[in-house]
């Protein structure tokens, strides 16, 4: 009885010792590379209802896209498009970051947390919702240092679309 519970434990030991390699690992990757992936987050247990999309972080700028929005990130300011709705809405960023854009934030709270060639995926509670996701076509490369595709110019849109300057 007593060697089965140390086998038992010493395997949940080692799962939880494996898991907070992973978060580290994500964190490394991403805190210190130019990180780009497409992303699938989904209701556990509920494949069929999702939110899909891709992108990029570089440092503290990051670009993110879905169906509905794109935002734009400088490290300093934010913009949040809606396309079909043509509004753009202006924020200073202060360091805070949409959900998908900062997985050092919240990648130790993952539960089941795989990691392999170029996918990432887990179980994280969201608004105390478990949510399920998976990162995919995860490539990197030297961070660039620069803002260039990390600002949006609303110079270049039409007088069909609203801007709000909430900085």
């Amino acid at each position: 009885m007593s060697r089965k519970f140390v086998a038992i434990a010493f395997a949940f030991l080692s799962l939880s010792l494996a898991a907070q390699d992973g978060a580290a690992y994500v964190k490394n990757l991403v805190g210190n590379n130019r990180v780009s992936f497409s992303y699938m987050v989904y209701p556990k247990g509920q494949g069929a209802v999702h939110m899909d999309g891709k992108v990029v972080i570089d440092g503290d700028c990051y670009f993110l896209d879905s169906k509905e929005l794109e935002i734009v990130c400088d490290g300093k300011t934010k913009w949040t498009i809606d396309k079909n709705a043509k509004e753009v809405y202006i924020d200073s960023s202060e360091g805070s970051r949409e959900f998908m854009a900062n997985p050092s934030e919240w990648i130790d709270q993952v539960k089941d947390l795989k990691i392999n060639d170029k996918t990432i995926t887990g179980t994280v509670d969201i608004d105390d919702k478990p949510m399920s996701f998976k990162f995919y076509s995860i490539t990197s490369k030297p961070l660039s240092g620069s803002t260039d595709g990390f600002v949006f110019d609303v110079s270049m849109l039409n007088g069909d679309w609203v801007i709000t300057d909430l900085r």
